[in-house]
């Protein structure tokens, strides 16, 4: 397995996600197996705990309405496989967190208060952002998904503002425009389309998660690039 094992694994078995990942464990390694890559671990793995979070919460929404159906279970499956390239044993462990994740229905307060003791701002913005494409992925935002959205970004420490501007990005989903990239109105001001930029820009740098591996590196990558053309393009129209 690239990056189950580890540090980040036995973080994640004394925390919040404990029985979640007891259980997956059970059924994908051999207890030697196990022994062996928990033993004396010398560092953390940061991408073992980011993504077994990313996959809880993105999980935890999904519930929001009761249930979680297997459409839903794909999105979730099909954003790490698409967006990340995880394949083989990485999303079958992702598949496990899914399952596990409804069966034990652990707390989301205790999912995002461990997943904020380490995740940086950026980060923490980043997860948001996907929490809302999962929401999206049939086309509307229910009450409940957005109540559960909110709940989120309240206990991973978004600020109302950034939060309202990942929010405008997927308020309509015919919107492709630069200015629902940057999450402004088409009424923003000059100043205000230069302080999305620059604070976009920031959220999605690949500096920002150089640590978390090479596939959040690729995604960040593609959203940064995204986000300058929006920018170049605005700055011209408007001649900002």
């Amino acid at each position: 397995m690239s990056w189950l094992l580890g540090a980040g694994m036995g973080l994640l078995l004394g925390g919040p996600l404990g029985a979640v990942v007891g259980g997956v464990l059970q059924h994908m390694v051999t207890k030697n197996t196990r022994d062996t890559g928990l033993s004396k671990p010398n560092h953390i793995n940061q991408e073992t705990v980011f993504v077994t979070n990313l996959a809880a919460i993105m999980t935890k929404i999904a519930m929001a309405d009761g249930r979680i159906n297997p459409e839903e279970v794909r999105t979730i499956r099909n954003f790490f496989a698409q967006k990340l390239g995880y394949s083989g044993q990485d999303l079958e462990y992702i598949y496990g967190i899914i399952k596990e994740t409804e069966k034990v229905n652990p707390d989301l307060w205790k999912i995002c208060h461990a997943f904020r003791q380490y995740a940086g701002y950026e980060i923490r913005m980043l997860l948001l952002d996907l929490a809302y494409q999962i929401a999206i992925t049939d086309h509307i935002i229910t009450d409940a998904e957005q109540r559960e959205i909110n709940t989120v970004a309240s206990l991973i420490g978004v600020p109302d503002e950034e939060h309202q501007r990942i929010k405008n990005k997927y308020l309509s989903v015919q919107r492709t425009d630069n200015y629902s990239i940057l999450g402004l109105r088409q009424e923003a001001s000059p100043e205000e389309i230069k302080k999305a930029y620059r604070v976009m820009a920031a959220q999605y740098h690949p500096d920002k998660v150089s640590h978390l591996g090479k596939e959040l590196i690729d995604f960040a990558n593609q959203k940064f690039r995204e986000i300058n053309k929006a920018y170049d393009e605005l700055i011209k129209v408007r001649g900002v």
